[in-house]
């Protein structure tokens, strides 16, 4: 009898692809079109599962999957998991020294600006001077466009993300659909989110163009990615705009996200009607006095958008402001939150608004992911040097490191909490028996307590198994 294929066990920084045929020489696994695979390693962690083992006593997945899916048929000690029928006829990858998850997510990303790469940021010098940087480095050559997405997706892949929430960001100042298309074939899953401006002169104008654009749309999702809106902020964004972007996304069923209570800027222009923002609006010659009306009235940003929060169901982006009051208004309308944490500290959001309020939004019962936002905010030595790229799981490691951050939280916040942001179902970022991940990683990870806990304090960068790869 023929033994089954099985492959070397090896550390989690290599990548297994031979098996040996019976009589021991190293042949690589050929796939069916469907294909078996029992994956053991000394732990699993995913929102649903813990299981913890060691190289003594592994535990395993068996996943059956193709090019295009994957499904979880067991998940177990090593012992349980031979039990299936199935694992008879399986290939094998073992991984000891790693912890098994399923891929991440990255709920908040800007891929056309991946070619601006990491930035030094002053937050003395005022947000406004860094989108100044920002809008004198945008692209508007559509190939161009599709080559920063696909450096960015890379990233991604190299973080362990297999999901994300992308902003497909304006091309000369007009929404553009570029960003969509290149993620789309990327192979990677998510939303890509269609950004517009639109306020003061340019409100009317600015409306009809994203609803023509919308139209002219003949199929919502491409590959795995699905298209949404981003009104872009309550700063950039008139009322009557978001309440636009709210009806065509009820008509369309698309997604909504909008960037909310990110700046100091942005708290001044609502409140107030005045300060940096305005003044670029006044210097773009787009502000009227029609506008003034909207604005100045002494509200938060999320006051300032209570309707359309209420009513839309869109998720919003930062929030490093957050009153109580403001809670409230979240919590009751249980709109799900993205924190950015390098961003935020790049920002230096906490010097103004004080430590982020994402534990007492998870406390209130708010699902909160965790995003990335763009290269720029990234130090530098985490996107390659590091190995971690654009993933969420540095986002995560640091917060458990600065705040203590409870690991198993973490590990929610990184798949089923972004996840629901995007509207995919759990079980494309879990690992329990039925579900059908994305992706499937191992990170190298050891120590004392729940797996989770090894993965949020090791420094090592994930590797894909089967999936986005």
């Amino acid at each position: 009898m023929a033994a089954k294929p099985h492959a070397t066990p090896m550390d989690c920084q290599g990548y297994q692809a031979h098996a040996h045929n019976a009589a021991g020489e190293r042949n690589f696994v050929q796939r069916s079109a469907t294909s078996t695979t029992l994956i053991t390693a000394d732990a699993v962690t995913c929102a649903k599962v813990s299981i913890p083992g060691n190289r003594q006593a592994p535990a395993a997945l068996l996943v059956e999957h193709d090019a295009q899916s994957r499904r979880i048929l067991a998940v177990g000690t090593l012992a349980d998991v031979q039990a299936h029928p199935a694992t008879d006829s399986a290939a094998r990858i073992d991984r000891p020294g790693c912890v098994l998850m399923p891929a991440h997510v990255n709920a908040h990303t800007h891929l056309d600006l991946t070619h601006i790469g990491t930035q030094p940021h002053d937050p003395g010098a005022g947000f406004t001077s860094w989108i100044g940087m920002v809008l004198a480095n945008r692209l508007s050559d559509p190939a161009q466009i599709r080559a920063s997405v696909a450096e960015g997706c890379r990233l991604l892949r190299k973080g362990g993300v297999g999901l994300v929430g992308d902003i497909a960001g304006v091309a000369g100042g007009q929404p553009s659909l570029e960003p969509w298309q290149s993620l789309a074939e990327s192979g990677l899953a998510g939303v890509s989110y269609l950004e517009f401006f639109a306020i003061g002169t340019r409100t009317e104008a600015s409306i009809e163009r994203v609803a023509t654009i919308v139209f002219s749309v003949d199929a919502f999702t491409r590959g795995s990615v699905r298209l949404g809106l981003q009104p872009h902020a309550p700063n950039t964004v008139a009322p009557e705009a978001y309440e636009a972007a709210s009806v065509l996304a009820r008509r369309f069923k698309l997604p909504l996200i909008t960037h909310l209570a990110e700046s100091p800027e942005e708290s001044e222009f609502i409140a107030e009607g005045t300060g940096p923002q305005l003044e670029l609006l006044q210097n773009l010659g787009i502000w009227n006095k029609l506008s003034t009306y909207k604005f100045g009235k002494g509200l938060s940003p999320v006051w300032h958008l209570e309707r359309f929060i209420r009513s839309s169901g869109s998720s919003v982006v930062h929030v490093n402001e957050c009153s109580d009051a403001d809670l409230a208004i979240l919590a009751d309308a249980r709109t799900r939150v993205v924190y950015c944490p390098r961003a935020s500290a790049y920002f230096g959001a906490e010097r103004h608004f004080g430590p982020h309020r994402y534990r007492d939004m998870l406390a209130a019962g708010l699902e909160v992911a965790l995003g990335t936002d763009s290269v720029i905010n990234l130090p530098s030595g985490v996107l390659d040097e590091a190995g971690l790229g654009l993933g969420t799981l540095d986002e995560a490691r640091f917060l458990h490191a600065r705040d203590g951050t409870d690991p198993d939280t973490l590990v929610r916040m990184i798949t089923t909490h972004g996840s629901r942001v995007l509207g995919f179902d759990d079980d494309s970022v879990t690992l329990a028996e039925g579900a059908t991940p994305i992706g499937i990683l191992a990170i190298p990870a050891s120590g004392e307590g729940s797996p989770a806990k090894w993965v949020m304090e090791s420094k090592a960068a994930p590797e894909f198994l089967l999936g986005r790869n």
